[in-house]
């Protein structure tokens, strides 16, 4: 799993790395290409992950592996479409919002969890050593 985690987040920074070597290369072919099958995948086994959560009935998913690796790819592909249409048009408020937001929820979330001392204390032990 952890090979898998690896590539899973690797592939995207590495599209992003290029867009801002250079902006016009989310309009080249082989970029969409790998953008588009990354998303395909990375929404498949977020729909997966998704189904297993709702099947276990699950209350709280940011207490599970699952439901963190499911909001990591739900975040993956929003970003993957954001920088997808970057090339075209101009960057607008929405954009720039949500761009912001996505950006800003993993660390808030994070920030969230580690001041309130009754949900850290039910962190997996290999979170625990977070900062």
């Amino acid at each position: 799993m952890r090979l898998y985690l690896q590539v899973a987040y690797s592939i995207p920074a590495s599209l992003c790395f290029l867009i801002s070597l250079k902006p016009p290369i989310t309009e080249v072919l082989i970029w969409r290409r790998l953008s588009d099958l990354h998303m395909l995948i990375c929404a498949a086994v977020a729909a997966m992950l998704g189904w297993s959560l709702y099947k276990s009935k699950a209350e709280n998913i940011f207490q599970k592996e699952e439901g963190r690796e499911f909001s990591g790819l739900l975040l993956i592909v929003v970003w993957l479409i954001l920088c997808r249409h970057s090339g075209r048009n101009s960057v607008g408020a929405l954009r720039v919002s949500t761009a912001v937001g996505i950006t800003a929820f993993p660390l808030v979330t994070w920030l969230y969890y580690y001041i309130n001392k009754e949900l850290r204390s039910s962190w997996p032990s290999h979170c625990k050593t977070a900062l």
